[in-house]
């Protein structure tokens, strides 16, 4: 395959809800030129009386994948977005995810029509497709050969590619950041995963999952918003009502909630670090600003923002006076009110300190403020559903404790974490995941030992990237198949990739001889 070195691939990064893609390595590595959300939408069973002409439509099951020639009724991308908005979307409509988890039924003709869609947007054209293809799948606990083999058969019988190589996610994640031992963390939708890789090689049977993800987090922070009083108080201002009906206040939360996912990933979310025993809490980290005090730390660890604006002042000293009582009264009532004034304005500048900006659709032309409750948004991750569940740091605990591991190879991935997924892009939140995994550690950098590590190295992509510095590590998995293709189908002896050839001869099983070094 040495006459694929000077071609141009075609790199697509799935996970379950997002699909990245790019047509062609540059010297610096391209950024994602298409970023597709990974569904489509079929006519719902209600819809199914519905008559197209004169010819009735066919019906529609909610098993995913209906016959290709009905593909005309789906809705993907563009249309699908504008579809969402109309009222009555859900009535008529069903939206499937073909690349999240489904143990019972796999939505081969979903996969195959999103995938289509990319290439349509990428300018590439199926039936004429004469381009390599690097596929990065989903992240998944197993990565069994039967899923390869799927994956491999879509890629030759679906997208018509002449030669495919395939990487598992967790691997191509901790290529980009720089490093080929590990723990990467992947924050999906439903469910987070902890995957451990040694020297290149995926340890599966160390991956362990937590039942918390992204959806955890945005019903949590909506039901925080719909407590949170000074937005609502924000809310009734802006919308010029005494009172809001509990719908209207539903929709405005709802819109509130998306700016924050879509707009405040930089640094108007600080996701609050690790401190000892904030888990019992039940009010979150105290403040919410970026470091958390225990129910036993506040009054040690008080903070009087008053006191901080006004100046540290001495305090007054008992002193004779010559003045007659009258005066010292009106003396004292002065100095009360100044101090009742100073008072008011430190009460003020404390509710306006931690403070954005917003705006949302149903109150176009109104500004209002969000103040520190947008910094707990990921606390399920943190804490658990209810403070009850589990955890996405414990979950690495037991992923570091599996006896197949060495002591010296439990100590090396502490070198190397990476925290992947959509929510990686908010900047806090890896440092911050990262702080709680401190009760593994020594409680002294001082203190040597052989069987616990004493610091962890967050990754991050490295900065010699020029096309992705200064960006989050959700892209990644993107980036590390971009390095791998640069080397996977130039390959003369085929250890990386599998051609066309290949497929015919072997069929999907063809994926099996590609060796562990490929992989």
């Amino acid at each position: 395959m040495s006459y694929l070195r000077d071609s141009q691939p075609v790199i697509i990064h799935c996970d379950t809800d997002y699909i990245r893609a790019v047509h062609g390595l540059a010297e610096f590595f391209n950024r994602p030129a298409v970023t597709l959300r990974a569904c489509y939408a079929v006519p719902s069973s209600s819809s199914k009386t519905e008559t197209n002409g004169d010819v009735p439509m066919r019906e529609e099951t909610t098993t995913p994948g209906p016959e290709i020639s009905s593909r005309s009724n789906w809705l993907i991308g563009d249309d699908l977005s504008n579809a969402e908005k109309e009222a009555d979307f859900k009535e008529k409509y069903e939206v499937h995810w073909p690349f999240r988890s489904n143990k019972s039924n796999d939505d081969c003709d979903g996969r195959a029509y999103v995938l289509t869609h990319v290439y349509t947007m990428l300018g590439l054209k199926i039936s004429t497709n004469s381009l390599p293809l690097l596929f990065i799948p989903p992240p998944s606990p197993t990565f069994p050969l039967s899923l390869q083999a799927s994956y491999t058969q879509l890629a030759f019988e679906s997208l018509n590619t002449p030669v495919f190589s395939i990487i598992p996610s967790p691997l191509a994640s901790l290529y980009a950041l720089g490093s080929t031992t590990g723990i990467v963390i992947h924050i999906g939708r439903n469910e987070s995963t902890i995957f451990v890789i040694t020297d290149s090689v995926v340890r599966w049977e160390c991956s362990t999952t937590v039942n918390v993800g992204e959806a955890d987090c945005e019903d949590f922070f909506r039901d925080l918003l719909m407590e949170d009083e000074l937005l609502e108080q924000e809310l009734k201002s802006a919308s010029e009502k005494a009172e809001l009906t509990s719908e209207e206040k539903k929709k405005l939360v709802k819109e509130v909630a998306e700016f924050v996912w879509k707009e405040c990933t930089g640094d108007d979310i600080e996701i609050p670090i690790y401190k000892s025993g904030n888990r019992g809490m039940t009010g979150g980290l105290a403040g919410g600003t970026g470091a958390g005090a225990g129910a036993g730390d506040k009054e040690d660890d008080s903070f009087d923002v008053a006191k901080k604006l006004v100046g540290d002042v001495a305090p007054a000293q008992a002193v004779q006076s010559h003045k007659s009582k009258k005066q010292q009264a009106a003396a004292a009532a002065a100095a009360a009110k100044s101090a009742q004034a100073i008072a008011d304005a430190a009460a003020v500048a404390a509710q306006n300190i931690d403070t954005i900006v917003i705006n949302i659709p149903s109150l176009p032309g109104k500004e209002f403020q969000l103040g520190p409750v947008r910094h707990r948004l990921c606390e399920p991750l943190l804490f658990g559903k209810n403070r009850t569940g589990d955890t996405v740091w414990e979950g690495v605990g037991r992923a570091i404790d599996n006896a197949s591991l060495s002591i010296g190879e439990r100590l090396s991935l502490w070198e190397g974490v990476g925290v992947v997924g959509e929510l990686a892009r908010f900047r806090s939140l890896s440092p911050s995941l990262v702080t709680y995994l401190a009760p593994y550690l020594l409680s002294s950098t001082d203190l040597t030992s052989d069987c616990q590590p004493g610091k962890i190295r967050l990754l991050n992509i490295p900065d010699y990237f020029a096309n992705f510095k200064n960006s989050t590590s959700e892209l990644a998995p993107f980036l590390g198949g971009s390095l791998v293709a640069k080397v996977a189908f130039s390959d003369s002896q085929g250890k990386h990739a599998i051609s066309k050839i290949d497929y015919n001869q072997k069929g999907p099983a063809a994926i099996y001889n590609v060796s562990l070094e490929g992989q």
